[in-house]
This record gives structure tokens, C-alpha cells and sequence, in this order.
């Protein structure tokens, strides 16, 4: 699913089934089934209707996903699966930055937690739009004046905005995906 202007969610792989939920709770009891009937489909209603999770922590999903850092950022810090992300240390950056669409420049209002985002005009948001790529382009010019000096990557990277896209990989159970 293309997301953003340079991003992407993908399915990369899943080792999941109804059955290994219905497995998974059927343990309880010492049994196992090969098949799915009607009464396992009742059981997976079941077990959502009143939040028995812990069946569908077997069920395991990997996505690539391609996104700014700063969204990544936000992404990591709930911790509910693993993360091999993007490294900047050993390849070199790309010049691909997240710029908002017009409409999706805005502004906050309100306290934290507490905010809504409302519409700026259009000479706003195209000065954003226009400040951004200026930015963006002399940071990345900067990255790459220091590789070429023989500066490390690792080093050189600082000067990158969170606005630089990355990608990680992302491995998460059913239950926590939820």
C-alpha cells in the first residue's frame, strides 16, 4: 500500500492461520484439530467478542515499511514487535524526503493531548511545502560534501532532518497488531 509521498506498508511474510488460534485455544483442553468447521469459526468469534487474545499471539506478520523517520520514530516507541531498520552507518542516504500535500499542511490548536489541526491558507502551505524542500536540499547536499571529504556515514548522517525516509522491517503478532 503506498502511503505518503515516498512510502509503503507490505505484507513481506506470515506464518498465521485460523486454525493456529483455534489450535492455540483448543490446547486448554488437550486437543488439536488439522481442519476448520463451523464450531471453530464460533470459537475465533468468541475469543474476539470477549478479548481471550493470547490465541492469536501464535499468529506471527512482517511488513516492510517505507517511511519518514520521524513517523518511524513514533512507530518504535510502542515496542510491540521487532524492529532491523535502515542504517545510515552503512549505506549511503537517499535524497528522498517527506513533503505534505497542500491540504495536509495545518495548524495545532489547543494543549497537548488535548489539540485539533486545523486547515492553513494556501500561501501557507505552499510556503511550508517550498521551506522544506529548501531545507531538505541543503542537508542532503551537506551529507553528501562530508562522505566526499572521507567523512564516516555514521558521522555524516547528523545533518540528515527527520523528514529522510527509512526503512525498517517489522515483525508483530495477530494480538498486538490489534
Amino acid at each position: 500500500i503506498e502511503v505518503l509521498d515516498h512510502g509503503f506498508v507490505r505484507l513481506d511474510g506470515a506464518m498465521a492461520s485460523d486454525l493456529s488460534v483455534v489450535n492455540a485455544a483448543r490446547v486448554s483442553f488437550a486437543r488439536r484439530k488439522d481442519e476448520m468447521d463451523e464450531s471453530d469459526e464460533g470459537l475465533i468469534r468468541f475469543l474476539m467478542r470477549d478479548r481471550h487474545g493470547t490465541p492469536f499471539e501464535h499468529n506471527a506478520f512482517r511488513f516492510h515499511i517505507r517511511a519518514p523517520i520521524f513517523v518511524a520514530r513514533e512507530w518504535f516507541r510502542h515496542r510491540i514487535g521487532s524492529f532491523n531498520e535502515f542504517s545510515m552507518r552503512y549505506a549511503r542516504a537517499t535524497d528522498d524526503f517527506y513533503v505534505p500535500a497542500a491540504e495536509d499542511v495545518r495548524s495545532q490548536v489547543g494543549k497537548p493531548g488535548a489539540y485539533s489541526f486545523e486547515p492553513v491558507g494556501s500561501d501557507v502551505a505552499e510556503t511550508t511545502r517550498e521551506t522544506l524542500r529548501a531545507v531538505y536540499a541543503e542537508a542532503f547536499a551537506a551529507y553528501e560534501r562530508l562522505v566526499e571529504l572521507g567523512v564516516a556515514r555514521e558521522l555524516a548522517r547528523a545533518v540528515m532532518p527527520v523528514g529522510a525516509y527509512t526503512e525498517f522491517y517489522w515483525t508483530v503478532n495477530a494480538r498486538a497488531l490489534m
